[in-house]
């Protein structure tokens, strides 16, 4: 199943669900999982406090589509090179993972309009 734009976004920024769900909503991270997995259920307030920390817009953060990902130029500065390279390389790690999982979600629908095509 591909990731919601909130579990990219945590990944990305290398936080944890505990740390997003107990020092930034002030839920518990059972609760902030169930969140992640079901967008739906994010409150208003919980959505204003996302954004922010991501530094996106909300409706970049509740859309359908995966979330644009912006180096900001003040970021990059603040990391030395092996750091910033090591970001980088989980960045990537993650994306090929991400192209893998998309991979086999069109392999799964291809099959079915193949199927759909053929029987009508």
């Amino acid at each position: 199943m591909p990731s919601t734009t909130l579990k990219i976004l945590r990944e990305i920024n290398d936080f944890t669900q505990e740390y997003i769900a107990l020092d930034v909503l002030g839920i518990s991270q059972t609760t902030y999982a169930r969140i992640e997995q079901a967008p739906e259920k994010l409150s208003g307030e919980q959505a204003k406090k996302l954004a922010a920390l991501y530094k996106v817009d909300i409706n970049d953060l509740l859309g359908e589509s995966q979330p644009k990902i912006v180096f900001r130029e003040r970021d990059l500065k603040d990391r030395n090179e092996k750091d910033f390279i090591a970001m980088l390389q989980h960045q990537n790690d993650y994306l090929m993972q991400q192209n893998k999982e998309l991979i086999e979600v069109v392999k799964v629908l291809g099959g079915k309009v193949g199927r759909r095509l053929y029987a009508g």
